[in-house]
């Protein structure tokens, strides 16, 4: 795809031009009209889809924009401005359809703005603030001890795992926050440790060291706490002589893609690219079948900040008795699950209200699974399917592909 980055943004005056040059079109918040096939699914903006008001859309927020960057300001930063600020996911599909149409980076204008607002003392939501102390003391948002970060390891018995701060290893398996303390999601660690062990990866993990990427610390715009954490992280990572850092969780993936790439000596990957990778090198020995017709919800940090389309696809195509079938918002006008941006943390109502919506989406395809890549988008999209009183299981593809290959009843 040829349009602007999304997710990498500079200082908030760099888009005073942006935001004059809006003409409240308001195609930004809908699926792109040429490849729209139903009129359920035309809308594509979370928060303007919940709160059906002109503010909440991507013009909305232009304004706020041209407003607090004219002189003097024509708008007061006040509760409301930050609401409407916040209830923005940082999905992207705003600037999938600007940038191509208009050249504009209306998300990434957004988050200079958050960035401004907090350098001035005026965000971020008092919601965020816990998160934000809860790293700065314990390295993750659940101010959970940093010694019990790496003791899902210990209850993995089939696979060695090396220390990485202390042998040599060829891949660092980044689990970041989720992985290493949330059990809803150890299926997915232990996954991913059996399919680098499986095909022979030299891989290891830096257990209770790990230390937070800062992604959320980051996306709520504490930038300064944010590049701090950064520079001693990518630091630590260097010292491993890793050749790869891999990661399963798609928020850490575009964090290291996007702010830590110029600071890395290593390749970053996320797990789906790479089995995909070592799928088309070296093969996958499928040992089970898996008869399900399942859909494909495209992470917006893995497939529209990055292009990451083709690889999960391929692996589900290759794991026998798996039938695809495509929503009709999907790829890169997928629609957002809903949990991004902090909004989750803040507006949780607003953020399940979305999952529902692409939970129904789903149902919509007679699909018997929902596969994704991120766990967010698994936890927020679960929550949604119970919103909705569907039967609809919400999996991993690395849980899936493990399944299959590794031959799991």
């Amino acid at each position: 795809m040829q349009y602007a980055q999304i997710g990498k943004f500079g200082h908030l005056f760099e888009y005073r031009n942006t935001a004059w040059k809006c003409v409240k079109c308001k195609l930004c918040g809908m699926t792109r009209p040429e490849i729209l096939t139903n009129y359920r699914f035309a809308d594509n903006c979370p928060a303007a889809t919940y709160f059906r008001f002109d503010a909440y859309f991507s013009t909305g927020r232009m304004e706020l924009i041209r407003a607090i960057t004219c002189d003097p300001p024509e708008l007061v930063i006040d509760e409301k401005f930050l609401e409407i600020l916040y209830t923005c996911t940082a999905c992207g599909n705003c600037q999938v359809i600007c940038s191509e149409m208009k050249g504009l980076e209306p998300t990434n204008a957004f988050m200079a703005l958050r960035v401004y607002l907090v350098e001035k003392g005026l965000a971020p939501l008092p919601e965020h603030r816990p998160l934000i102390k809860s790293i700065e003391n314990y390295d993750n948002p659940w101010m959970s001890p940093r010694s019990q970060r790496g003791r899902w390891a210990k209850r993995l018995k089939d696979v060695e795992i090396k220390d990485a701060s202390k042998e040599k290893v060829e891949v660092l398996y980044f689990v970041g926050c989720t992985g290493s303390y949330d059990p809803a999601f150890r299926d997915v660690v232990f996954s991913t440790a059996r399919l680098l062990h499986g095909a022979g990866v030299n891989f290891g993990i830096l257990g209770e060291k790990e230390r937070c990427c800062g992604s959320t610390v980051m996306r709520v715009g504490d930038m300064k706490s944010f590049v701090k954490r950064r520079d001693e992280v990518a630091e630590q990572l260097n010292n491993t002589g890793a050749r790869y850092v891999v990661t399963a969780c798609a928020g850490c993936y575009s964090t290291f893609k996007h702010f830590y790439q110029e600071h890395l000596r290593a390749e970053v990957r996320h797990i789906v690219e790479f089995m995909d990778e070592v799928a088309q090198d070296k093969g996958l020995e499928h040992k089970k079948e898996i008869p399900s017709k399942v859909t494909y919800h495209d992470p917006c940090h893995l497939g529209r900040y990055f292009g990451v389309f083709d690889a999960p696809r391929q692996i589900l195509q290759n794991i026998p008795g798996v039938e695809l079938v495509e929503m009709p918002r999907n790829r890169e006008y997928s629609l957002c699950c809903g949990a991004g941006g902090g909004v989750r943390t803040a507006f949780t109502e607003v953020a399940v209200a979305t999952a529902g919506l692409r939970a129904k989406e789903a149902a919509s395809t007679g699909a018997e699974m929902i596969v994704t890549a991120c766990p967010f988008c698994e936890q927020n999209i679960s929550d949604g399917v119970k919103r909705e009183g569907l039967e609809l299981p919400v999996v991993d593809l690395v849980k899936l592909l493990w399944d299959s290959v590794g031959g799991v009843s």
